[in-house]
């Protein structure tokens, strides 16, 4: 971490020295308006639907979403913001609790609690604390069931995806010469190793390690399962919790990329692709 004094910033247009701790917090803002926005995003194709037959609750809390996003970025606003969102979810949680996405549920568990950590809960390391604990559990369990399921230890599952996934889950088919045949050594190697590298993090998780490099590694392996099942905005939740987690927050250039990964998450990244080629 550089010094306060090396830290020193100057607002655009202002002249207003920003300390260090000042541009973390408002990374750390930053990160939660993404994890925000990233749950709309998700409902969007949900919302003419809802609209359609008259579930307006759920329209209504979708745009209470956007709000809430935008709230959360400013210092005086953000706790009000998170308050809003716990609002909006419980209306969806309340709808249809019993067949709610994974997306949805890891959003419950890590952003409505936030505003119980005070006006200032981006300073408060109990709250980051309790995000790794989340992230690591999510991170064991995903491996475990991927364990349980036996479909990544034997290659059966990136097999079957390289077959008849979408455009995007077909970039490994070409590392088995028959897929038809079965599963191949590439596969299985791969599909051992998602498991490895999943059960790796939860265990540095909950062991409480926070180095920037794990955390660098960990959205580029992020970005690239999101690219390889197109579903940014899953994605995008999950970098900007762990970039709360670790406490860095998100920088305005990972932000940016992140809003240009959702807006493609509208299209559908194999759209594009099949149109392409």
């Amino acid at each position: 971490m550089t010094s306060t004094a090396d830290g020193m910033l100057h607002r655009a247009g202002l002249g207003e020295p920003v300390s260090a701790e000042e541009q973390t917090a408002l990374h750390m803002r930053i990160a939660m308006a993404m994890a925000i926005i990233s749950v709309p995003i998700l409902k969007l194709h949900d919302t003419y639907a809802n609209w359609d037959v008259g579930r307006y609750h759920l329209v209504a809390a979708t745009l209470v979403f956007v709000v809430s996003a935008v709230l959360a970025l400013f210092e005086r606003t953000s706790r009000a913001g998170l308050v809003l969102f716990a609002v909006a979810i419980v209306a969806y949680v309340l709808e249809k609790w019993s067949a709610y996405h994974n997306h949805g549920w890891l959003s419950f568990w890590t952003i409505t609690v936030a505003f119980l950590f005070g006006t200032r809960w981006w300073e408060d390391e109990t709250y980051r604390w309790y995000l790794r604990m989340t992230l690591g559990v999510v991170m064991l369990g995903a491996c475990a069931q991927k364990i349980v399921a036996g479909t990544y230890l034997d290659g059966s599952f990136l097999t079957y995806l390289s077959l008849h996934g979408s455009e995007t889950e077909h970039m490994f088919g070409f590392l088995c010469s028959d897929l038809e045949s079965g599963p191949c050594v590439a596969h299985q190697a791969l599909g051992v190793f998602l498991m490895l590298w999943q059960a790796a993090v939860g265990l540095l998780l909950v062991a409480g390690v926070t180095n920037l490099w794990l955390l660098a590694v960990e959205i580029a392996f992020l970005l690239g399962a999101g690219l390889y099942a197109d579903e940014m905005n899953f994605q995008v939740l999950n970098i900007a919790l762990f970039c709360m987690a670790f406490g860095y927050g998100m920088p305005p250039r990972l932000a940016a990329l992140c809003m240009l990964l959702l807006a493609l998450d509208v299209v559908k990244i194999s759209v594009i692709v099949s149109h392409v080629l």
